[in-house]
């Protein structure tokens, strides 16, 4: 992207991480380069410059705090947001719609449509069954399955009983957090009902690492959560998924900074509810 240097956002925690001599090239090659990259393009920056944004958008809540963000600052802040839940927004989707098109999952196609259509009065974050369907398709198809590395602090830290030497690198990753049975009863299974669940609500809540966790959790997950959940109310308010006819390879596939499917297509036919 022309608003952001491959070396100022992804090698600094991924590339230096898992291929550090790779990494080095990326320096070297960098430093010989000029660093006149603007910040935003001019699309991004006239939208930051205009008077009264809407009030529930970010734009509002940078010019709120006008006095501390230049327009600079404002505009790298909604590119991030953009450019950072395009692909792991649409691919998180993808697999999600995918799921509840199967034939085993009509019936949890159709107890969504339900909630949709019988609460039209509320707003997307007032129904909890959705909110269900979004957590477990984000649990079983984490759009960033790749571990997560931090140091530990200088004086070392113990992790489930065992010492960690300081500044040793430690990570997790949210594929295989998501799988752990003892919080996840038959984690392989797609099954919107556990969020519904009393106990263990609090461990199943603490677990769900789809964005990480504290500080450095992801910035946008309200954003995505909003943006999965709008869709979802408008697509199964009115229409039913089912498979098309053409099948395609739907395997999970890695590609260290977002996962989609193996075959990079997903085939679906939508059938309007009468």
């Amino acid at each position: 992207m022309q608003e952001m240097s491959y070396a100022d956002s992804l090698r600094a925690p991924y590339l230096e991480y898992y291929a550090p001599r790779l990494a080095e090239f990326f320096d070297n090659l960098n430093s010989k380069r000029s660093r006149s990259v603007p910040l935003a393009n001019d699309f991004v920056l006239e939208a930051v410059q205009k008077p009264n944004p809407a009030s529930y958008s970010l734009l509002s809540k940078l010019h709120s705090k006008a006095s501390e963000l230049e327009d600079l600052s404002a505009a790298a802040e909604c590119m991030d947001h953009l450019a950072a839940g395009i692909d792991t927004t649409g691919d998180g989707l993808c697999f999600l719609m995918h799921e509840l098109s199967l034939p085993h999952n009509a019936h949890i196609q159709q107890r969504l449509r339900d909630e949709i259509n019988s609460n039209q009065d509320k707003s997307f974050d007032q129904l909890p069954y959705l909110d269900a369907v979004v957590k477990e398709g984000l649990r079983v198809f984490p759009p960033i399955p790749m571990s997560f590395p931090r140091y530990t602090p200088d004086s070392g830290t113990t992790l489930d009983g065992y010492y960690i030497p300081g500044h040793a690198i430690v990570s997790c990753q949210p594929f295989t957090l998501h799988k752990d049975p003892v919080v996840f009863p038959s984690p392989e299974k797609f099954d919107p009902q556990r969020w519904l669940e009393e106990k263990g609500e609090l461990e199943r809540n603490r677990m769900f690492f789809a964005f990480s966790q504290g500080a450095r959790g992801c910035i946008g997950k309200h954003l995505a959560l909003a943006e999965m959940k709008i869709l979802l109310r408008e697509v199964y308010g009115e229409y039913k998924t089912v498979l098309g006819k053409e099948k395609a390879d739907m395997r999970f596939d890695d590609q260290v900074i977002s996962s989609r499917p193996k075959g990079q297509k997903c085939r679906l036919q939508f059938q309007k509810v009468v």
